[in-house]
């Protein structure tokens, strides 16, 4: 008798085969946070993937208010008025080149964007080229038909105005120099600039018309504006 109770002490006190039941309920319990987490794991991948594709289809992209509209060109000038989408070497496409649009570079490249009711904000972002042999010439950005600001370029170096009284019209627009006086493409014998512009408008109306001209007055071969990259928020889906 003594000794079963010896034994059955002996294995009570036994720490030999404790490690493989913990492994066993810890791996457990894993396996089962891994699939709970799955479904949203997944679910996120999934929609990031829609997101990117969307963007490099250049399909339109749910926002918080409205829509985006994003575009490089590469399937056309689809809903652009006065001018065609081309490839310039060392560009690859974009919308353009534009050459002059009359005097005081009227406003013949548009695109019309209906806002989204809710929208507080309407913006539009793009880069700007100018190139070849421009000799203080501008490339004039209009929204609604009035002009928000220019780009004047002379042989590669360009310098951006902003148009007066945007503040009265809640318009902000930003410039940013990203190259000047460089070889960008196009005709070799000349320097390019680059800029990368930045709209945003206030309570903006029912409908926004972006508006682009310019005072060049030679052959699209000698100089020209181009527009690449263009990104619009708070839009309406009827606006793509």
């Amino acid at each position: 008798m003594r000794s079963s109770v010896d034994h059955l002490a002996r294995f009570t006190r036994d720490q030999r085969g404790a490690a493989t039941v913990d492994y066993v309920v810890l791996a457990a319990a894993a396996f089962a946070v891994a699939m709970a987490s799955n479904g949203v794991v997944s679910d996120g991948m999934r929609g990031l993937a829609g997101t990117v594709d969307s963007e490099l289809r250049r399909e339109p992209v749910e926002d918080l208010v409205g829509i985006t509209y994003t575009d490089e060109f590469d399937n056309g000038a689809n809903g652009w008025i006065g001018a065609l989408a081309g490839s310039i070497a060392g560009l690859g496409n974009v919308l353009g080149p534009i050459g002059g649009t009359g005097a005081g570079g009227l406003p013949r490249v548009t695109r019309d964007f209906d806002i989204d009711p809710n929208a507080a904000q309407a913006t539009f972002d793009f880069d700007l080229y100018a190139m070849d042999s421009l000799d203080n010439e501008a490339g004039i950005i209009y929204i609604d038909g009035e002009e928000v600001g220019r780009l004047t370029s002379d042989k590669g170096n360009a310098v951006f105005t902003a148009a007066t009284g945007l503040k009265a019209r809640g318009i902000i627009v930003r410039a940013t120099a990203v190259d000047t006086n460089v070889q960008l493409g196009g005709s070799a014998a000349y320097n390019d600039s680059l800029s990368s512009i930045s709209i945003t408008i206030d309570d903006p109306a029912e409908r926004v018309t972006f508006g682009f001209g310019s005072t060049a007055n030679e052959g699209t071969s000698d100089e020209s504006f181009a527009i690449d990259k263009f990104h619009a928020t708070g839009l309406m889906n009827t606006a793509i």
